[in-house]
């Protein structure tokens, strides 16, 4: 037990300090890390819905969209990489209709590809880019962090037993305090951004990470697996990492662009992490 919590601490902040130093200096070499983030995600999902039947056209769909996306993602076209995100969805929705099967390779694509377009857009999108990713880390971190303590220390109703029967509504309220006050702390010292606003958009990812724990949960409840896999030692594959940070830059994308005044550009990315942190 004590040689497993040494593997997974050790892998845990190797991880982490990889991750901050490719997130500080951005430019390409955050692109690459979304990207590959992007396409191991891919894989262990398809992977895992591939336990029940995936036809060899499905395979083929899902990796040339991904790579396209890829693509977009190295020169910087987060709105044509969302466009092929969706049609590469539909077009595998309309093949697995054809053949009688589930959707769940078509949410897979949606589910890596525009996390990898989001990711780096938001990296990618002008002065507050770098404060941006790294306040959806501290809100993550600290979430998760506070959500295992709280939960052991006050127990009590379950949240979601049929999905996670370990997570309770005690963690889930500890680790939403603890989400604020991660994010309102790192916006202030990286951004000066208002404490209200902040508040209210460090609770949104707080929670939306917290859904994308629970959404990876019920997937792999669904196909009757432990982790998505076994790519980082003592903690399982990508997904099981990141499932967190998904929804995260899924609702940060998002609200940057929904929010009043913002500039749609020929990127799809230029300014939001503006509209996010602007103080």
């Amino acid at each position: 037990m004590h040689s497993e919590v040494m593997v997974r601490t050790a892998s845990g902040v190797a991880l982490g300090l990889a991750v901050l130093a490719l997130t500080w200096f951005g430019g390409i070499a955050f692109k690459l890390l979304s990207i590959v983030i992007m396409a191991l995600v891919f894989f262990e999902w398809f992977r895992i819905v591939g336990t029940k039947s995936l036809s060899t056209a499905c395979w083929a769909i899902g990796c040339c969209t991904i790579g396209v996306i890829g693509i977009c993602i190295l020169v910087g076209w987060a709105g044509v990489g969302i466009a092929v995100c969706a049609a590469g969805a539909g077009v595998l929705l309309l093949v697995r209709a054809l053949e009688g099967a589930d959707f769940w390779p078509s949410i897979g694509i949606v589910y890596a590809g525009f996390f990898g377009v989001a990711f780096a857009a938001l990296r990618d999108s002008g002065e507050f880019g770098f404060a941006v990713v790294i306040f959806i880390f501290a809100v993550i971190w600290t979430t998760d962090i506070f959500a295992f303590f709280g939960g052991r220390r006050f127990g009590g109703p379950k949240l979601a037993p049929k999905v996670s029967p370990n997570k309770t509504w005690s963690g889930f309220l500890s680790g939403l305090a603890g989400g604020i006050i991660a994010g309102m702390i790192a916006a202030a010292i990286l951004a000066g951004t208002g404490l209200g606003w902040v508040a209210l958009l460090s609770a949104i990812v707080s929670v939306s990470g917290q859904m994308g724990d629970l959404f990876e949960s019920g997937f792999k409840r669904r196909f009757g697996v432990k982790d998505s896999g076994s790519l980082i030692p003592g903690h399982g594959g990508v997904m099981d990492r990141v499932d967190s940070v998904v929804f995260a830059a899924f609702s940060a994308y998002i609200i940057g662009i929904v929010l009043p005044g913002h500039r749609i550009s020929p990127d799809g990315g230029n300014g939001i992490a503006m509209q996010l942190l602007s103080p």
